[in-house]
């Protein structure tokens, strides 16, 4: 019996999708950059001390060192919808 195919107790698995914790790790992009070694290898090795990924750690340095600029949207939908009426 175990050798049946047809025996129809067969569960497909189902995947589980993961919830993002916040917006900010559902809105991630990809990003290529070009370091020179020595950044690449120093990269790595805070990164490991730290316990962090390497992408954890420039997000980390982005957050902390880029204050300049902000990039802000104070607009709603409500404002687009009435722009694109008019």
């Amino acid at each position: 019996m175990a050798d049946n195919p047809e025996s129809g107790n067969v569960k497909s698995k189902k995947r589980q999708s993961l919830k993002a914790v916040n917006r900010q790790a559902a809105a991630k992009v990809k990003a290529t950059i070009h370091l020179s070694v020595d950044s690449s290898q120093r990269l790595t090795i805070h990164a490991a001390m730290l316990g962090l990924d390497r992408s954890e750690l420039v997000e980390q340095l982005i957050q902390t060192h880029l204050r300049r600029f902000v990039v802000s949207d104070r607009g709603g939908q409500e404002e687009l919808a009435d722009d694109a009426a008019a």
